[in-house]
């Protein structure tokens, strides 16, 4: 009986592989999609949605967005852009585009250039991803005058695609859903999150509009405060982004902010900075790759510190200031406060979360492109690199100085000697054994040892 049971328990047959299909596997382990059911996977759904919105506006077919939540945690996502494909897909005649792209992994118009020549999705994963998190899903789709709609639950759908007349709109999509409670318990969507994303995607595509919607119900307990209403246009884009984001104290050590934007160099897409140096402890460095927020850095902030080191240290050079060859990257970056933004074609990131880029052309790119524009920067106002450079300069000093100290504090003579591996002393502090004088004789010498 006890053989029988233990061949039962270790037995590994065919029988026990499991072949997932459609969505399951998203319902399966959504760790690996969103990375994990916390808050902050829960509110991933709504930046991947919004992701898709923002690449209509990148490649130039949308300029509005509106983003709401409402009473029953629905969060609502639409554009004004082309609209997802309704005709049948080539592959498979019996169902839309639409249908493929909701209910598949990995489809969409992103694998090419040919449709987005920039996007922040990738894979093909997020709205399928969102689709299979949510227990309601209501995906509307104008074009051509006509309006199609259809709803999905848990990954599949619930009615087949409808099509009426379009009353007010002329394009677009809406993505209306509810995260599922089997997934994430009781986490609620939360007013001040969906707001604070859409003002930074405002903040990172210059000229578009986003509007943001809540009932007031939401936020008039809020600990944090946060509008039911607002619209959100940015004229400057990171120059308004990091204006924002400064606080009013201490002031920044001048008042020029160093900003700009401009093609990448070998034109393998943009990018957009603004740094301001302040001498206070309130610096950060906040990057971005195709709207997408990239907390963990990557090559492209790789080639911002290479860039913005090296062109410091030229100019070093040039006005013959020796110290600067002690500078380092971290000095240039220290306290000071920095927003940077790419564009690129086919990015790569670690992880489908996207948070940080890994693209290996990106930092080369960056690096030159920022120092020659830093290279103009400083050379238009030797008073203003003056200041640069005295403040790096500070930073080195502090840098070396408490490295020193460090070093000799390993060096304080009078420390006793900790011995290594299981050896200790071999007696307690204030005994004292005597023993007598031995004398061990040997053909070179003779060698007397008190113990």
């Amino acid at each position: 009986m006890t053989e029988d049971l233990f061949n039962y328990q270790n037995s590994y047959s065919a029988r026990d592989i499991e072949v997932l299909e459609g969505l399951e596997p998203v319902r399966r382990r959504p760790g690996m999609y969103i990375g994990g059911t916390d808050e902050r996977a829960l509110h991933h759904l709504a930046a991947e949605i919004l992701d898709n919105a923002m690449d209509e506006a990148l490649n130039g077919h949308a300029n509005h967005i509106v983003i709401k939540l409402d009473l029953q945690g629905r969060v609502t996502v639409s554009d004004n852009g082309r609209g997802i494909p309704v005709d049948p897909h080539p592959k498979f005649p019996t169902l839309s585009a639409l249908e493929v792209i909701v209910t598949t992994l990995h489809s969409g118009g992103k694998f090419n250039n040919n449709t987005y020549q920039v996007a922040g999705g990738l894979h093909g994963v997020g709205l399928s991803v969102v689709n299979a998190l949510s227990d309601y899903l209501r995906i509307e789709v104008v074009r051509n005058k006509q309006l199609y709609y259809q709803e999905y639950s848990k990954g599949k759908p619930t009615t087949s695609l409808v099509a009426t007349t379009a009353s007010n709109r002329e394009k677009g999509t809406t993505v209306i859903f509810h995260a599922d409670p089997e997934i994430f318990g009781n986490l609620l969507m939360h007013p001040l999150k969906l707001y604070t994303m859409a003002r930074a995607k405002a903040f990172l595509f210059a000229g578009i509009t986003i509007d943001w919607e809540c009932p007031e119900e939401l936020v008039h307990n809020l600990a944090t405060p946060c509008p039911a209403r607002e619209r959100f246009i940015f004229p400057k884009g990171l120059q308004d982004y990091l204006l924002y984001r400064l606080p009013k104290e201490p002031a920044p050590v001048m008042e020029d902010l160093f900003c700009g934007q401009s093609e990448l160099t070998d034109q393998q897409g943009k990018m957009e900075w603004a740094i301001s140096w302040s001498a206070g402890d309130v610096g950060f460095l906040s990057s971005f790759c195709n709207t997408i927020p990239t907390p963990e850095g990557g090559t492209h902030e790789a080639g911002l510190r290479g860039g913005l080191l090296r062109s410091l240290k030229d100019y070093g050079q040039l006005i013959d200031h020796k110290k600067t060859n002690l500078i380092t990257a971290e000095d240039v970056v220290t306290n000071s406060a920095i927003l940077l933004s790419i564009f690129i074609p086919e990015p790569q990131f670690q992880g489908q979360t996207k948070e940080k880029l890994t693209s290996p052309k990106a930092t080369k790119m960056v690096e030159n492109t920022i120092k020659n524009h830093f290279d103009h920067w400083l050379s238009a106002d030797p008073q203003r690199a003056q200041q640069i450079v005295d403040l790096v300069l500070e930073r080195t000093e502090e840098r070396i100085q408490r490295r020193q100290e460090k070093d000799t504090q390993r060096k304080v003579p009078g420390r006793k000697m900790r011995l290594p591996g299981k050896l200790t002393d071999c007696l307690p502090t204030g005994i004292v054994a005597t023993m007598p004088s031995r004398t061990f004789s040997g053909t070179a010498c003779t060698i007397s040892v008190s113990m």
